[in-house]
């Protein structure tokens, strides 16, 4: 088969990693290895699919990607649909053509056992040992345990590395880049080297880019009280137990997360607040704000795609920004894809949703916006306050009917409301929503709550 024009660069998986029995990969003819993945832990939490599979590759240009499986092919997607790639099946394999890099997941049986597919840009000039302040792992299995980074250190995972650890950054000027992977695996919920798999505490003017975050132990990547952090091309396997969220943003400002892919178990994306810097529950720790997220894929087995303002004390949550993203799966039938939630009687203002593509399979709810105190409470049990808030050109396409997907929006009391929400070409499975339309529900203490 004649392949397209692109310069491709792979990275063999070192001895020891856990590779997939169920795909084969080649790109431009270049073979690229395929990792294993779990899904859950064995009598812990409910299987969504099976083990699952994944690969990377960087590339520039035009290039083939050729697919081969055990599986029968015949009924093979590729999300996200957005992209718009129709694969072309011959007997045990298939392939595609792919032009811009971006994340994958192809799926010859729905959510059942996929392979998720990194398809990376090149990577920036790669780094070499002994350069000043860098911690570097090259390719090969790595026993690290505890990484702690501090003021202007870089830490390096290569393409073909795995590192078996976790990473505690505190400080200010920290890179964290490679195209390698971070594995949790080896460690027991609750029981890693470090808090999570990635924890930023207190940190200035951080980026870390193009790593693959595998398994951690609980939530996968929060950062707290940080201040000036670029997220991009991150991409996040971990849906093997509980409570492991994958990115949060907690008492941080001027935060931009783009071209990541995340699945988990838990709750995809998460704005939080503990108290930080001072963690004192007699005080509001610092807001939440100017928060970007862009460009990214998100997969969750069991919970929320975005919790908002859950579990929090903060002086308040503002400017949360989020756009041009796709869900490709959600499953818990009793959580919302989004949920706008503050409690601690902290006010969340200037939240937009816009451009969002969900593949919906008939769920029952999408967006719950309501101020109330949870279970998770930590301070008091004082409701939240919301206002202005835009879901716009909101669509969520697959199988299920029109009325699927519940919108709910109410206050808690005269001091705890709802104020200025505005629906803009909502729709589900072909029918734009309005507020006449079965499964929306206006409650009380909501005010100029508008459907266009």
């Amino acid at each position: 088969m004649e392949h397209p024009n692109g310069k491709v660069v792979t990275y063999p998986a070192p001895k020891g990693a856990v590779l997939s029995d169920q795909y084969t990969i080649t790109v431009n003819g270049n073979p690229v290895d395929v990792y294993a993945a779990p899904v859950w832990e064995p009598g812990y939490v409910k299987s969504f699919g099976g083990p699952y599979s994944f690969a990377y590759f960087d590339f520039t240009g035009s290039v083939r990607v050729e697919v081969g499986s055990s599986k029968p092919l015949a009924k093979t997607r590729v999300l996200p649909e957005a992209r718009g790639i129709r694969p072309q099946i011959t007997g045990e394999k298939t392939s595609f053509v792919l032009t811009e890099p971006g994340q994958l997941s192809f799926e010859p049986d729905a959510k059942s056992g996929p392979l998720l597919l990194f398809a990376n840009p090149l990577e920036p000039a790669r780094l070499q040992p002994g350069d000043p302040g860098l911690v570097y792992f090259g390719p090969g299995v790595h026993h690290a345990g505890r990484i702690e980074l501090g003021d202007n250190q870089t830490l390096y995972v290569a393409g073909g590395a795995v590192v078996k650890g976790g990473v505690a950054a505190r400080g200010k000027n920290i890179t964290l880049r490679g195209r390698g992977i971070i594995d949790g695996l080896d460690w027991e919920r609750f029981k890693g080297p470090t808090d999570n798999l990635i924890s930023l505490t207190l940190c200035t003017n951080v980026t870390v880019e193009g790593v693959i975050l595998k398994d951690s132990w609980t939530w996968s990547f929060p950062m707290w009280g940080c201040r000036g952090v670029r997220i991009d091309n991150v991409k996040i396997v971990s849906s093997r137990c509980e409570n492991n969220d994958g990115i949060g943003v907690g008492n941080s400002q001027d935060i931009e997360i783009t071209n990541c892919f995340i699945r988990t178990d838990d709750d995809c994306i998460t704005t939080k607040g503990f108290g930080w810097p001072e963690r004192d529950k007699a005080k509001d720790g610092a807001p939440v704000e100017d928060v970007t997220v862009s460009k990214c894929v998100l997969w969750t087995d069991r919970a929320h795609i975005w919790r908002l303002g859950g579990e929090s004390w903060a002086e308040g949550m503002r400017r949360l920004h989020f756009h041009d993203i796709d869900v490709i799966h959600y499953t818990d039938p009793t959580c919302p894809v989004i949920t706008v939630q503050p409690a601690e009687g902290m006010v969340m203002e200037d939240v937009r949703f816009e451009n969002i593509r969900i593949n919906g399979e008939g769920q029952a709810r999408l967006i719950e916006v309501y101020p109330a105190p949870t279970q998770w409470i930590r301070r008091n049990k004082t409701p939240g306050i919301v206002r202005r808030v835009m879901f716009a050109n909101i669509v969520v396409s697959g199988t299920g009917p029109a009325d699927r997907g519940s919108i709910e929006v109410r206050g808690c009391d005269p001091e705890h409301t709802v104020t200025d929400v505005t629906f803009e070409n909502v729709v589900r499975y072909g029918q734009r929503v309005n507020a006449r339309s079965p499964n929306v529900a206006i409650g009380q203490h909501a005010k100029g709550i508008a459907f266009k």
